[in-house]
């Protein structure tokens, strides 16, 4: 999940290193070696996202293991870039994947169950429940911040978005019948959402057939 900075300067990503947790890092646009952004951070570090003034660095946390475990033990973090200060998003306990909206006044999050949809607002400094589902997953926000997108796996799967203004839910595709591409880590499929809102899959193209080979002894 790499994720570029505003200033186009920095990529912060995600990665499992050998015998830890995964952590987030950050390597320049220009190349050169990664650099472990919290490396006293005994968590597990997920979904590294910047602010949309480029001043935080904002991700979900989960027990060293990984994820799993009981609701309580996952968290949204804070890291002010200029003094590293790490604080825990109030009211963040038991969610995670984080998403800022583009204009900088909401952030999006999941409940640890993945049953429910939750929106945070900055300048209040309050959540909502947003939308509910059987299993949520990959939340994206639409260019204009009116909308989060995400997929429901629980009846389908079908990619859906909800209106942060009314809460009103719309089913924008069925994936039932659409052959989709794993990823390895999460072994699930991605989603996102293009500049102009369409939503955005990987579709699996590739092609299977059966041979029968017959064995030439010497």
């Amino acid at each position: 999940m790499p994720r570029w900075s505003p200033d186009g300067k920095q990529i912060a990503f995600v990665s499992p290193l050998p015998g830890t947790p995964g952590k987030v890092l950050l390597v320049s646009s220009q190349g050169g070696t990664p650099q472990v952004f919290l490396p006293e951070d005994k968590n597990t570090e997920d979904d590294a996202l910047w602010s949309p003034d480029g001043k935080t660095l904002t991700f979900a946390q989960y027990p060293p293991q990984g994820f799993g475990g009981s609701a309580g033990e996952y968290d949204i973090v804070q890291v002010d870039l200029q003094t590293k200060q790490v604080t825990k998003l109030p009211g963040s306990t038991g969610l995670y994947a984080p998403r800022w909206s583009p204009d900088g006044r909401y952030i999006s999050a999941f409940t640890a169950d993945n049953a429910k949809l939750m929106l945070y607002e900055v300048r209040a400094g309050k959540w909502s429940e947003l939308a509910s589902a059987k299993a949520m997953q990959y939340p994206n926000w639409s260019p204009d911040s009116k909308y989060v997108y995400y997929e429901d796996n629980g009846g389908g799967p079908e990619l859906d978005r909800v209106n942060i203004a009314d809460h009103k839910k719309e089913r924008l595709v069925g994936l039932k019948d659409v052959p989709r591409v794993l990823l390895s880590i999460s072994t699930a499929p991605w989603n996102g959402v293009a500049p102009d809102g369409s939503p955005l899959i990987m579709r699996d193209v590739g092609n299977r057939e059966v041979y029968s080979l017959e064995l030439q002894l010497p």
